[in-house]
């Protein structure tokens, strides 16, 4: 009985985290890196590997006005005017996801917060970043279940329409554990660790 006792508290931490493709980013180039750029450059695109961009094209910099939080590489969505990206991405039902992603304001702006900020929504929630004048990086994330369906991940520049705006980097979406399973996986740890004390004080 104890041998099963023991087997059923080693199995529990991985039966918790057994799960579809837990840490793998189903974003599909979420950093920006798929397109080389050298040390002190800065392009506009309209086209980029996993992304549809929005009328005013998409501006990648590398080294130029902040660096990267992530890779070489990093957006910002302020181009010629206001815009966006979106990408879909495939969901299981009622598995949880955590979205998470970086941002941080231009150093080099002097239009103070009403020119800054991102919009983002993804799977019936959204919200609002950056509204400030703060320039370090600083990583969001939320947590929720899927529906099943592809759900669009999509990020739009805020606030005044002037080429200064947020800049976006390391976009992940993460299968993650649910949260009776990490409850399960942490009592199974801790129901271990009391077996193990036990077999040394005796």
């Amino acid at each position: 009985m104890k041998k099963i006792l023991t087997l059923t508290l080693a199995l529990a931490p991985m039966l918790a985290l057994a799960g579809p493709s837990l840490g793998q980013n189903l974003v599909h180039n979420g950093s920006f890196e798929a397109n080389s750029l050298i040390g002190g450059q800065w392009t506009t695109y309209k086209s980029l590997s996993g992304w549809t961009i929005g009328n005013n094209q998409i501006e990648l910099r590398n080294n130029v006005a902040g660096s990267a939080f992530d890779g070489k590489n990093f957006a910002e969505l302020d181009v010629y005017g206001n815009s966006s990206i979106s990408q879909a991405i495939a969901t299981i039902a009622g598995q949880w996801y955590e979205l998470s992603f970086s941002y941080a304001n231009r150093a080099d702006s002097n239009k103070g917060a009403k020119s800054n900020g991102l919009g983002w929504s993804f799977a019936g929630l959204s919200g609002e970043v950056g509204k400030n004048t703060a320039t370090n990086w600083t990583t969001f994330s939320t947590r929720f279940q899927g529906t099943g369906k592809l759900e669009t991940l999509s990020f739009s520049a805020l606030g005044t329409s002037d080429g200064y705006g947020t800049s976006l980097d390391k976009v992940s979406v993460n299968a993650v554990p649910e949260p009776t399973s990490l409850a399960l996986m942490a009592g199974g740890l801790l129901a271990m660790g009391l077996v193990s004390r036990r077999k040394k004080q005796a």
